[in-house]
Parts: C-alpha cells; structure tokens; sequence
C-alpha cells in the first residue's frame, strides 16, 4: 500500500472513531442537535486540520472527497443511535478513543517522515492529530481537556509516532511501521482508560 493510501487509511479511521467520541460528550453535556454535529465534526477533523495547517498544507480534510462524509455521517449515526436511547458503554468510547487516538497517531509520524522531517517533528505531528480535536471537544463542551489531566493519549501518540518513525527509517515495510505504532499508541491510550497506567499527579507546596 502506498504511503499517502495509509495515512488516508489511518486519518479515515480516526475520523470515524472521534466523531462518535464527540458526539458521546455532547449527549452528556445536554447540547442541541446542532452543537452534538458540531461537536461530532469538530473531533474528528480537528486534530487533522491543525497537523496539516502547522506543515503549511492545506488540510487534506478540504481535499479528500471523503473526509467530512465519514465525518457527517459517523456524526448522525451516533446522535441517531443515542436520540433513539441507546447510549454507548464506557467501554465502546474508551475503544473509540484508543482507536482513533492509534490510528491518527500513524498518521501524523507517516506524514513526518515522507516529509524528511526529523523524529521530534513526527512525534509532535503526532500528538497534534491524536489530541488536537479531543481538545477543542473538551474545550467547546465547557470542559478542562482530559489530554491534560487524566486521559494517556498524548503519551501514547508520543510513543506510538515515535515507534512508527523510528520503523520507517530502518527500512522496516512502512505497513508493519504503522500497524505496530497503531497498536502500541491505541493500547497506552486504552491502559490509560482503565486506570492501570497513569501519569503522576503533582501538587504545589500551598495547596
């Protein structure tokens, strides 16, 4: 597979997962049909977009004919489903979460080292698009963002990029390279969830 066909993979995959992410937040945070789209739409495409805007492209949600349909549609379905009553298990959001915390993670480091970038810029691309719009998700929804109090995806994108990097420039077949950063990223994210890998938490000498 080509590399420009993973990254599409990769961003397709995490675009489906946070919309449904987003859309969860919103049922809780008691929004309208519009701010649960909204929500739906900003998770999913918001990490994408501020990776491409830092590199200079023009987001490649504008480009691809198929990025804000994922989006949109992955959008309805979850507010469907939830309008109709079913509200997803903890367990399937912390799935998603992972999932797309994994898949955008690949995707961000990919774009790094076809770029000739160095492994500090991969490992930044990728935290930007595992964690850019789970941020503006939180944000928008009147919360503080998880990423920076309790969640471990922005350590899993940290280790799941670096991995995918690190594979790409030994030579490694970049397909392996990306199903191995996938799955370490999207299990620390996923660990995390569970509260059995967690990051310290300190307290200021007044407190």
């Amino acid at each position: 597979m080509a590399l420009l066909d993973l990254v599409a993979a990769a961003d397709r995959i995490g675009i489906a997962a946070f919309a449904i992410s987003g859309v969860a937040v919103g049922f809780r945070a008691r929004m309208d049909v519009f701010g649960l789209l909204a929500l739906g739409l900003v998770t999913a495409v918001g990490g994408g977009v501020i990776r491409d805007v830092v590199i200079g492209d023009v987001p490649r949600v504008f480009v691809a004919d198929d990025y804000l349909l994922i989006a949109v549609v992955s959008s309805l379905v979850a507010i469907g489903a939830g309008a109709a009553g079913w509200k997803a298990p903890d367990a399937v959001m912390k799935a998603a979460d992972a999932i797309g915390t994994g898949a955008f993670a690949t995707a961000g480091a990919l774009i790094a080292w076809d770029a000739n970038l160095n492994w500090v810029a991969a490992v930044i691309l990728a935290v930007l698009t595992a964690t850019g719009g789970g941020v503006l998700r939180d944000v928008l929804a009147s919360n503080v963002p998880r990423v920076l109090r309790s969640e471990m995806n922005a350590t899993g994108a940290v280790a799941g990029g670096a991995l995918t990097f690190v594979l790409a420039e030994q030579a490694i077949d970049v397909e392996w390279a990306t199903a191995a950063g996938a799955l370490l990223a999207a299990a620390v994210a996923a660990f995390g969830h569970t509260g059995l890998l967690r990051l310290p938490h300190l307290r200021s000498s007044d407190e």
